[in-house]
C-alpha cells in the first residue's frame, strides 16, 4: 500500500519542522511549502520543498497536480516563538 502524502505549510519553521520529522518517521510522504521568510531553509531527506506563499494559487495548483495530497497541516504564519513569549 502506498503511504499517504501530507502537505505541511510552514514546514521549515519551528513547529512545522517537528511535524515534518514526525510524519517522515511514521512513513508518510511529505511535501513542504514554506516561503523561508521567518525560517531556515532545511533539508529533510525524502521530502520535496516548494519555496513560496500559501496564498499563491498557481503554486498550490501545481503542488496538488503533482502530488496526491491526502492531508494538509497548516503551520505557515508570521510569528517568532521568542516574540510570543516576550509579549
Amino acid at each position: 500500500m502506498k503511504p499517504k502524502t501530507c502537505l505541511v505549510t510552514g514546514g521549515c519553521g519551528f513547529i512545522g519542522s517537528h511535524m515534518v520529522k514526525l510524519l517522515a518517521q511514521n512513513n508518510y510522504e511529505v511535501v513542504v511549502l514554506d516561503n523561508n521568510s521567518r525560517s531556515h531553509k532545511r533539508n529533510f531527506p525524502g521530502t520535496e520543498l516548494y519555496v513560496g506563499n500559501v496564498g499563491d494559487k498557481s503554486l498550490l495548483s501545481e503542488i496538488f497536480q503533482r502530488h496526491k495530497i491526502d492531508y494538509v497541516f497548516h503551520f505557515a504564519a508570521y510569528a517568532y516563538v521568542s516574540e510570543s513569549v516576550e509579549k
